[in-house]
């Protein structure tokens, strides 16, 4: 299909009418009707603008103008040269239909002629000759006015050939800096991105204890994925209180949201383990098989800030109670530890 029929097709489509692509490209109506009905004569023989016009015809209908670019310098050099060749043919035709008359002046038939006849004869052939001599300048001034016009058209056509590629090549250069823009812009977005993201550490003296840091304070939950390779319960607890239907057997892809609180441990406990993948909010959590047997659940801590305290509070209630294993068999039976003053000191004399 010719390009001027795929920009009239999807003028179509989009439902614009002439007056709107106008509006848009500030290109004059009856322009925009000629390139779409490849009336080129419109241009008045000045056939430089045409690839701008339909250049900017693209960019305002989303037509690709690389894909057509080549078609339309053909067909605008081929117009160009048809155009040309018609000149060329015109001006050979006036010389020639010249030439004819010329010749028919010449071979009138001579006949015998009187005094008078012979004077306004000599007369004749005299005005003849100055009004050949007259057609020949003023061919001859024809053909270098036609010269100096394709000179001049040359010249016009090769400056605005270079005022298209100076503005061509500032479009270039400003698409250049926007898109360097936009990288710089990208790279910023990627790095904040980077340092907001959640950062997983192990907790090193712990076997599959993992500490959740780097959370924003607008996150208010995390997003836990597990992958299941075979049918397997899961029971997902906060702080010791299960938070999903640990009664289910899920199979497929297990999900799961954390919501979050200050400091809080989550315990993930996945009863048939068969190396599954475990992600949390995209960040990849491996489980280590060092103590783990075949046929024991796989279990899993995630501590956020602290964690939770609760095991330690209880550790020192425990502990303020705790009894060292004494008796009051050590000490004797109740009250006979008790000695009085001349006991201790005979005691301690003896000593």
């Amino acid at each position: 299909m010719a390009y001027y029929h795929i920009l009239k097709e999807r003028r179509t489509n989009l439902k614009l009418s002439i007056q709107d692509v106008s509006n848009q490209t500030r290109l004059a109506p009856q322009y925009i009707q000629a390139i779409e009905e490849h009336n080129l004569d419109v241009f008045s023989d000045d056939f430089s603008f045409v690839r701008y016009f339909v250049h900017a015809y693209c960019d305002a209908i989303g037509v690709n103008w690389q894909a057509i670019a080549d078609e339309v310098d053909m067909d605008i050099n081929e117009v160009a040269h048809q155009k040309d060749m018609a000149l060329t043919m015109a001006q050979r035709r006036m010389v020639e239909q010249m030439a004819s008359v010329q010749k028919k002046k010449k071979s009138s038939t001579k006949k015998k002629k009187s005094w008078f006849q012979k004077h306004v004869s000599r007369t004749s052939s005299s005005l003849s000759t100055n009004q050949s001599q007259l057609i020949k300048v003023l061919v001859l001034i024809g053909i270098v006015g036609l010269c100096v016009l394709s000179i001049v058209n040359f010249g016009l056509r090769a400056i605005s050939n270079q005022k298209l590629q100076t503005q061509e090549a500032l479009r270039q250069e400003q698409l250049s800096k926007k898109e360097q823009e936009t990288n710089k812009l990208a790279n910023q977005r990627q790095k904040a991105k980077e340092a907001a993201a959640l950062v997983v550490e192990k907790i090193s003296d712990e076997t599959n204890a993992y500490q959740l840091s780097n959370i924003q304070s607008d996150v208010k939950k995390l997003d836990l994925s597990i992958t299941l390779p075979t049918k397997s319960k899961i029971t997902v607890t906060k702080d010791g209180e299960t938070i999903n239907d640990d009664t289910k057997v899920y199979t497929g892809t297990f999900t799961q949201s954390l919501e979050l609180s200050e400091n809080c441990t989550f315990e993930i406990s996945i009863e048939t383990y068969s190396d599954n993948s475990i992600t949390i909010d995209g960040k990849e959590i491996s489980f280590d098989k060092t103590d783990w047997q075949e046929g024991q659940p796989a279990v899993i801590t995630l501590q956020v800030g602290k964690g939770n305290q609760k095991e330690t509070e209880e550790y020192s209630e425990y502990d303020s109670g705790y009894d060292y294993g004494y008796s009051d068999e050590y000490y004797g039976q109740e009250g006979d530890y008790t000695y009085d003053q001349n006991e201790y000191t005979e005691q301690t004399n003896d000593y």
